[in-house]
């Protein structure tokens, strides 16, 4: 069984947000899309997810977008798929997916999560999220967009069943595959180190766009600016690429649909 995989960016959504959110040190006020995805890798015997999409109820994910109403955003996210959509539009049967790794624990990242739809996947979480919502000091966003009642309903199951890994630093989740959490963004904040035929790629969730790398300025909503830049050097250092998990050019570069 080969240890290089595949990369397809699946758009599950798209999302007007603040410049001054997306790049640190910049006093712009005007909105840009950021485009959230689910990311499906495989090596033709082992099917993965890198996050989990926007919640499946509508309702939730319709407040989810209202937060943007202060931006002077009425429309919240447009072109949506869940995860069970994107699963049928790709061919990929949830039975199939082995393991989910969410990059963030909020629901613009876990809302797919749901034990009894991917009943055979292992879920990787970074434990510093957890433990935030858990603690009530939640620094952003609220604590009801942590995890939505089903996802955290099915994260007991998950967990009796031997399925839910918090991870403290790093760890494997299969040949070729690291999952690393590295803070920045949220406690929750992670990475996906993946192989592939063209070397090592990592998935970074503390770099929304290109910019932020080809910078080095971190997004501007970052709780630790520090760790956020940190993570950065560390991931262009050591990979031979890197991808901003929100850029909209994903969807072209990594062969996913494009409904936007």
């Amino acid at each position: 069984m080969s240890d290089e995989y595949v990369i397809r960016a699946e758009l599950a959504g798209v999302l007007p947000t603040p410049g001054w959110a997306v790049m640190l040190g910049e006093d712009d006020p005007s909105l840009q899309d950021l485009y959230f995805y689910v990311w499906v890798i495989s090596n033709g015997t082992t099917t993965g997810l890198i996050d989990a999409g926007l919640p499946l109820d509508d309702t939730e994910t319709a407040a989810l977008g209202a937060t943007n109403q202060a931006f002077g955003d009425d429309g919240g996210f447009r072109s949506v798929r869940t995860l069970p959509q994107i699963l049928d539009e790709v061919g990929v049967r949830a039975e199939d997916v082995s393991f989910v790794a969410i990059t963030q624990t909020v629901t613009y990242h876990s809302g797919g999560i749901d034990s009894a739809l991917l009943p055979n996947a292992h879920f990787y979480l970074a434990r510093a999220g957890v433990e935030e919502f858990l603690s009530g000091g939640s620094g952003h966003p609220a604590p009801e967009f942590y995890f939505t009642a089903s996802s955290w309903a099915s994260l007991r199951t998950l967990a009796i069943e031997g399925r839910l890994h918090l991870i403290d630093s790093s760890a494997p989740v299969a040949p070729g595959i690291q999952f690393e959490v590295t803070g920045g963004h949220h406690p929750g904040s992670a990475a996906l180190i993946v192989n592939t035929p063209e070397g090592l790629v990592g998935v970074l969730e503390t770099a929304f766009v290109k910019r932020n790398l080809e910078t080095g300025r971190p997004i501007g909503i970052a709780e630790d600016i520090a760790a956020a830049r940190a993570a950065m050097l560390s991931f262009q250092g050591r990979f031979a690429k890197v991808v901003a998990i929100h850029d909209p050019d994903n969807v072209r570069d990594f062969g996913g649909k494009r409904n936007d």
